[in-house]
């Protein structure tokens, strides 16, 4: 309840109108009016008269504003020092923060939301009924973000058990893109909405192109999955002409991969090794990444910070690809001992 809902019953409690409190207090009744309606707050200076009108102490005027204050306040602290062991990837320390919360809140929104974003993070088996609980509250939610956030959870994890009928249920649930937004906005709004169009879109092809060509219904040749890679790959060098990728240099560094993998399967060896080249060049691009201020005519009202990075794991993107690499050592075998593929494996162990 907050102080100007306690003002209200106080009020109503004595049977004192908004006149006459406004008359006591030397303020004017649009003014008593105002703080009832929490559009405004009475001066600190009100809150001794106040209390003494209604026979009640300060305390009980503030005491639950101050509560809602001081929640707030360790809401937002909470959500900061999450996204900080997001970026670090440090799962296990964003799990205990939000069990810490979740004793102290049980019903608080946020707190649901963050600890089910953590438990599909690698605690899906164990966790997979209370993630269905908390996602189910989510729904309720009339927050877009944790609504959609619990639709798309909720989604994955009945996909992780193999329930692909009710995973699609929940898929479902998403309305098709919509956005209402570029007719409505302007000047430098429209401007930014418009180019973070642009910067998203690059991220949105690739977890497309993933899952087309991983397809096994798709068709697609190791020569055709190739040619669609290295599609995005220009793709992405149209979209970022001045070649000031930033956190993309993570995407070049994957695109670069699955194009060489392609290669290799198709026999390509030296046309796989170029590719597995520009991955380490990219890798090395993203290892040293900090910010940007986007320049390229599509993004350049766009900047981008390292700390806005989230990580499921501490693993660093070199030796990510450097396990893939070995996992896949079938594949590039007639050129293991080639000294180009040696250097790209040495370097990785760096990155």
């Amino acid at each position: 309840m907050s102080i100007g809902t306690t003002i209200k019953k106080l009020r109503r409690d004595r049977n004192i109108t908004q006149e006459q409190l406004a008359e006591l207090l030397g303020v004017s009744t649009n003014a008593v009016s105002q703080w009832e309606c929490d559009k405004t707050a009475p001066d600190i200076s009100h809150l001794p008269v106040l209390a003494n009108i209604f026979e009640v102490s300060a305390d009980v005027l503030l005491e639950i504003d101050i509560a809602k204050s001081k929640k707030q306040s360790e809401i937002k602290e909470f959500t900061a020092k999450y996204a900080e062991f997001h970026s670090q990837g440090k799962t296990e320390e964003r799990l205990n923060l939000c069990r810490s919360m979740q004793n102290k809140y049980p019903n608080d929104e946020t707190v649901r939301y963050y600890l089910m974003r953590v438990l599909q993070n690698g605690y899906i088996d164990e966790s997979f009924d209370e993630i269905v609980m908390l996602g189910e509250q989510l729904l309720q939610s009339t927050n877009m973000e944790y609504r959609t956030g619990a639709i798309r959870g909720l989604c994955l994890a009945y996909l992780d058990k193999g329930d692909r009928a009710k995973a699609l249920r929940y898929a479902d649930m998403i309305p098709p893109a919509e956005d209402l937004h570029v007719h409505v906005l302007e000047g430098n709004e429209l401007v930014e909405h418009c180019q973070n169009y642009f910067w998203k879109a690059c991220d949105r092809m690739y977890l497309y192109m993933k899952y087309l060509i991983d397809c096994k219904d798709a068709g697609y040749t190791h020569e055709e999955k190739h040619t669609m890679l290295e599609s995005l790959y220009d793709i992405f060098h149209i979209i970022f002409s001045n070649q000031d990728f930033g956190f993309y240099n993570d995407r070049l560094t994957r695109i670069s991969f699955f194009m060489a993998l392609e290669s290799g399967k198709a026999g390509k060896f030296e046309r796989a090794i170029d590719e597995l080249e520009k991955m380490v060049l990219y890798c090395d691009k993203f290892k040293n990444f900090t910010e940007i201020d986007h320049s390229s005519l599509f993004v350049n009202k766009i900047k981008f910070s390292r700390k806005d990075i989230s990580k499921h794991s501490e693993e660093t993107l070199g030796h990510a690809y450097l396990r893939y690499l070995n996992n896949n050592d079938n594949v590039f075998a007639s050129i293991k001992n080639d000294p180009r593929y040696t250097n790209i494996k040495e370097r990785l162990v760096t990155l």
